[in-house]
Parts: structure tokens; sequence; C-alpha cells
């Protein structure tokens, strides 16, 4: 494991809630501020980087600083390395010598990772649809660039390091020893914001796949609407990160203290059986998700039908009533109210819709159709 300079790790325990307790201007002295417990330790580094044995007392003050965050010292180095870093490692189960994996594992549990991340990503920008758009917001995309990936020892563990500034790609440029200059991080930054994410959606849809299992809920409890919702890429990639036979995995999920955390490193364990769950979920997410008595009300924003006498199609774009979201609507229409919706769409009048919602991936459609009608406007005075 390389060490930092001393001027990035000089940096990160003045970042990190560490003070300055002692200077004899040959080593300084370090303390937590906030120790959580801990007992009273120290940190003594040498005051200059040119002494033969800087490597050694800074494994050492790694070791330390790891004891006292409860963190590994690799996950600090990568911390220090990014410039701010939340960490979260997969621990795979193969049934081979440790360290080593299948490559139709490792490529399974590699990409369904990138799809987590991004997933996660976009719902961090607001993307809170349960089947995400094939194409993801630019930031999303550009941020799962952003992570790293390493291995750590064990069976066969994937570290990937969630960058807490998005941005610090373009703003940092990378010195010879191909480490970014350090930091300080503002408070709740973007990445934060994805790896929160992760991690509560890791524990509901693990604990939802649970009750699946169990019998107490149905595969379609997946498909509520609500707060910090798994959306089928989540899903997916959950149910994917134990490879096509789904070898139990565990996720280690360890924050950095630059973004103001303190809580402990959260673990889970995700078995073969809630892995296959999961992937059920998100198929049913993409081709089975429907609800009974929906209605939608907005603006017609696109007319077709075959002849210029009969019943056609239209396109509302609009709020549904079960999830109070703006989302586009296809509604197959009799001649009568096709006539009506012609007349909506002219004069930029809104209309109702009421039927059962169809979900086929990205599309929504309102099938057998109880009520259409165009709601007054000034024309109507």
């Amino acid at each position: 494991m390389a060490v930092p300079d001393l001027p990035a790790l000089l940096g990160y325990l003045r970042a990190a809630g560490w003070a300055l307790e002692d200077d004899d201007g040959r080593t300084t002295q370090w303390r937590p501020v906030r120790p959580d417990g801990a007992p009273d330790v120290h940190v003594v580094l040498p005051a200059g980087p040119d002494v033969l044995d800087y490597a050694d007392r800074a494994h050492e003050a790694l070791r330390t600083i790891a004891y006292v965050e409860r963190r590994l010292p690799a996950e600090i180095v990568k911390d220090i390395q990014v410039g701010g870093a939340d960490n979260l490692a997969v621990r795979l189960t193969p049934d081979v010598p440790p360290g080593e994996a299948p490559l139709v594992l490792a490529h399974s549990a590699i990409s369904a990772l990138r799809n987590y991340v991004t997933a996660s990503a976009a719902a961090a920008l607001g993307a809170d649809d349960l089947v995400l758009k094939p194409r993801r917001p630019q930031r999303a995309e550009a941020y799962a660039e952003q992570t790293r990936i390493s291995t750590q020892r064990g069976s066969f563990v994937l570290s990937l390091a969630l960058p807490l500034d998005d941005g610090f790609v373009e703003a940092q440029t990378e010195d010879d020893g191909g480490q970014l200059p350090f930091i300080q991080v503002v408070a709740e930054p973007f990445g934060r914001k994805v790896t929160a994410r992760m991690l509560t959606v890791a524990h509901r849809a693990r604990d939802l796949a649970q009750q699946v299992s169990d019998g107490t809920q149905p595969l379609s409890s997946f498909g509520k609407p609500g707060p910090h919702v798994p959306n089928a890429t989540e899903l997916a990639a959950l149910g994917a990160l134990g490879g096509p036979d789904h070898d139990l995995y565990q996720m280690r999920f360890a924050l950095s203290p630059l973004a103001g955390a303190t809580q402990r490193p959260e673990q889970l364990v995700i078995t073969p059986g809630q892995q296959r769950i999961l992937g059920e979920a998100a198929d049913f997410l993409r081709t089975k998700q429907s609800r009974i008595g929906v209605t939608v009300t907005g603006l017609v924003v696109r007319l077709f039908r075959e002849s210029k006498l009969g019943p056609g199609e239209v396109v509302i774009q609009g709020v549904g009533d079960d999830t109070g979201i703006d989302r586009r609507y296809r509604v197959e229409l009799t001649e009568s109210d096709y006539a009506d919706a012609l007349r909506a769409h002219r004069f930029g009048l809104q209309v109702t819709a009421s039927g059962d919602l169809d979900v086929r991936g990205t599309r929504r459609a309102l099938r057998r159709l109880t009520s259409f009608s165009v709601l007054p406007g000034l024309e109507d005075d």
C-alpha cells in the first residue's frame, strides 16, 4: 500500500477533525477532536518528509487513523488520493482460490456496480421514475466515470471509491505520483448524496426482497410509489452483483469523515434467494407494472389516427393521481372523444382521462378508459 506524502496526510488530518497538539520542530502530534468513544490515541508525524523512516511512520499513522475512524488503512489512502471519497466494498464468494474470481462473475459484478452508481446518481439528481429513461442525466454518467475500482485482500473484494466532489476531475490535475492534491469538501456534496442513496436503497431492497420471500409482501410491492424507492436499474444491479449463479455477496459502506460522517461502516449480506427476487422485481417494474383506476390531467401534445374519421390515439402530458409526477401517457380514444381531444389541443385546454395504467418500460398508457373529458377554459365562457 502506497503511503500519501506528508502535506496530503497533514491536510487530511486537519479536515477530518484532528487537532495539532504539539510541534517541537522535529515532529508533530495530533489527536482526534471527536474520538467517538475511542481510547486516548494520537498520531505522531515528522515535521518534514526528508526522514529515512517516513514510510514506517506514515503506515503507523494510517493504522491509528483507521482505528479511530473504524475504516481500513487502504480506504483512508484512497480517500486522500481522490481528494475525498466514500467507499463501497463488495465481497464475492466464488468457489475458487482466494483472490481469484471467474471472469463471468467479475464482469457481471463490475457492470452491476457501474449501473448501480449511475442509477443512484440519477435518483440523487431527482430522477424518481421506477424505470429510468434510457438516456441518463449527463451528470450521473459523468459521476460514474469518476469512480475508481480496485481489489482488496479477501475471497474476492471489489473496492469502489465514490468521490465526494463530482467536479474534482476537471478542477484538479494529478502529480507525478498519481495522487490528487487534497481538497476541502463542502458539507453534503453530491457524492455523499449518491452514497446515501446507494446505502438506503440496498437496505430497502434487501428487506423488501426478504419480505417477498417470506410471503408477507407481494412482488408488486416493489412498484409502490414513495420516498427512496429503488428503481429498476438499482434492483437489477443488486440482483446481478452475485453473478449468473447468484453467489452470496457482502456489501460494506464506509463513509469519509470529510463530509461529516461519524457512523460506523455498515455491512449487508445479500443472499442468493434475495438476488433472484431483486432481479424479478426489476423485470416486473420494466414490463408488468400496472395500476387500476388512474386519473391523468394535462394537455394533449400529440394526436394520430389513420383516417379523417374514426378512433385515434393521443398523448397527454400531465400528472397522474397515483404519483403526482408529470409524465406522458398514450390514450386510445373513440371518434367522439378524439374530436374533443382535437378541440382541446387546438385551444390549449386541459383534459382528464381515467383508466387502467399499463407500463411497458418507460412508456405509459391508459387502457380500458372509464372517462374522458375536456376541462372548461376561457373559450367556454
